[in-house]
């Protein structure tokens, strides 16, 4: 599996169109645990001057997240980006450096 962040940004969803309401809990349950696919890792939610979440998944594909994102409501006012990304820092690098 590929891990993936997720920027979630409003949509132009029109005021007077009524949503369901997010199913956060069975999300949590059904991709929160260790062997989902996706599996729901984390959310963040910058400062009150941005509107966007950002959640960050493990998945085989972009559309796997997107189709659970549909199949719970998650965030259905907002438009979801998924991009596949690679976690390092400086003991990576520094081990690059070493190994060469």
């Amino acid at each position: 599996m590929a891990r993936y962040l997720v920027v979630h940004s409003p949509n132009e969803t029109d005021d007077s169109t009524v949503l369901p309401p997010t199913r956060m809990l069975d999300l949590a349950r059904d991709t929160g645990a260790e062997g989902a696919s996706p599996r729901w890792l984390k959310v963040w939610s910058p400062d009150l001057h941005d509107d966007r979440i950002f959640s960050l998944w493990d998945a085989d594909d972009a559309a796997s997240i997107s189709a659970t994102l549909d199949r719970y409501g998650f965030l259905s006012h907002m438009d979801a980006q998924a991009i596949r990304v690679e976690e390092w820092g400086p003991a990576e690098v520094i081990a690059a450096e070493d190994a060469t």
